[in-house]
């Protein structure tokens, strides 16, 4: 059983993150990139910020002892759990989102884009981070994930597994690695267009809705690099390096 970390400026951030998920409130709050970067300790995230490091940690230890009971110990799922889990939550939403939001944006340009001309830029960057995540998607569901259900199975009956086909399982995951970078900086683009999604005052009812599903949109983004980058990922190839050492 995980008992809770003991956060100091030296604690990697996806750490924290890992050990709660809770947490990933306090850096959103903070602009904090706890997905693709998280690989770093707190204190230089929060030197990248400019912010109080001694408040940060407060704060984060104040929402790891509330949240403890609430927050899923996704690190101690299986791998092929956690796969399925993506799919059929994070998948699932960025599919059902992209036409919903992508029809509001249309809308928003045609009424709006002549007056706020940012969100034609918006319209236009969401248009590519939907057609990258819809091919993304699909090849972790035919690729990736495929092979980790292959490594899972190969360690239920201790067998060495063969990996002629794509080498090593670091290939496609450096692949997904990079193509989350460029999901993120899309998506932080547009934050920086919406000026953190806030509204001019003459926003109608489909704008105010379109700022609030783009920010949605952003934060299911980082739970879900969160979870294959910083416990899906390292613990596939660490699986992968330990059957491999089967001489079998």
């Amino acid at each position: 059983m995980s008992t809770t970390i003991n956060i100091n400026d030296s604690t990697i951030v996806k750490e924290i993150v890992a050990n709660n998920f809770q947490t990933a409130k306090v850096f959103e709050k903070y602009g904090i990139d706890f997905c693709c970067k998280g690989n770093r300790p707190l204190t230089k995230a929060a030197e990248e910020r400019k912010i109080n490091i001694s408040e940060l940690i407060g704060e984060l230890v104040s929402v790891s002892k509330n949240n403890k009971e609430k927050s899923e110990r996704y690190d101690e799922w299986d791998l092929v759990f956690l796969s399925n889990y993506i799919v059929n939550n994070h998948h699932a939403y960025v599919r059902e989102a992209i036409p919903r939001i992508q029809e509001h944006l249309e809308k928003v340009e045609n009424r709006h884009g002549k007056t706020h001309t940012h969100m034609i830029d918006v319209n236009k960057l969401f248009r590519q981070i939907s057609d990258e995540m819809i091919s993304h998607m699909h090849k972790e569901e035919k690729v990736l994930f495929p092979i980790v259900k292959y490594l899972h199975d190969c360690k239920t009956f201790n067998e060495k597994p063969k990996t002629g086909g794509y080498g090593t399982i670091k290939n496609p995951i450096n692949a997904m690695e990079n193509e989350h970078i460029g999901a993120g900086g899309i998506m932080e683009s547009i934050r920086e267009l919406t000026d953190n999604y806030t509204l001019p005052e003459d926003a109608c009812t489909t704008f105010t809705l379109t700022n609030k599903e783009l920010e949605e949109f952003e934060q299911d983004l980082h739970k879900h690099v969160h979870l294959e980058n910083n416990i899906l990922f390292p613990k596939a190839i660490n699986l992968e390096e330990e059957l491999l050492k089967i001489s079998k």
